[in-house]
């Protein structure tokens, strides 16, 4: 059976990046210290090696090396088209809206000139502060036998919904279909909803060599 985890969003913000701010429209006040993760810490400042497996945001194994996500490379990190995506440890930030469009690049980027009075706080959604992240539900750990010295391909289906925008992309690295070294290798999953918020979900791939 399929497991689901609720995975925790996470936006981290490394030293000397600067946090997405609101634009000032007259629509409320915007935290953006909701967006961010926590401080990077000592695993993923060693590569992502955790407990014997790569942490959240990576993929890979300890022994082979663990590889930082690039959620950026897929539909722009979940951040909105106008805005920019910058990847960091683990996780990814949001950039600012482009002059005379309001929101963040995290709920969408608004045109002013389209807004009546320049007004665009009905726009932005209200709850972005405290809504969850979509739910990523993968299969459970497979194991499968090496086809070659090289190891072996595992296909498999990820999904993910969220509560308020229904069924949304999944993305995994290594992705399905891939040729998986002998060993174990931690497959990282992730989804984003409108609201700027990652969820994250993961599960192993271990290749055995043929008994003979």
């Amino acid at each position: 059976m399929a497991r689901t985890i609720l995975s925790r969003w996470t936006v981290q913000s490394a030293a000397g990046i600067a946090v997405v701010t609101l634009l000032s429209m007259g629509f409320g006040s915007w935290n953006p210290a909701a967006h961010q993760a926590p401080a990077q810490s000592a695993a993923a400042a060693q590569g992502g090696a955790k407990d014997g497996l790569c942490q959240e945001g990576f993929y890979g194994s300890p022994e082979k090396g663990c590889t930082d996500v690039n959620e950026c490379a897929s539909a722009n990190g979940g951040c909105h088209k106008l805005a920019s995506c910058k990847n960091t440890p683990g996780s990814r930030v949001c950039g600012e809206c482009p002059p005379d469009f309001a929101g963040t690049g995290y709920v969408g980027c608004f045109d002013v000139n389209e807004c009546p009075n320049g007004d665009c706080s009905d726009r932005i959604p209200t709850d972005a502060e405290t809504a969850a992240a979509p739910v990523v539900t993968t299969p459970d750990d497979m194991k499968v036998e090496a086809t070659s010295e090289a190891g072996a391909p595992a296909t498999f289906t990820v999904t993910s919904t969220d509560e308020k925008d229904g069924k949304r992309a999944a993305y995994c690295l290594p992705r399905s279909g891939s040729s998986f070294p002998v060993g174990t290798t931690v497959v990282s999953c992730w989804a984003s909803n409108t609201r700027g918020k990652l969820g994250r979900a993961a599960f192993t791939v271990t290749v055995t060599r043929p008994a003979f």
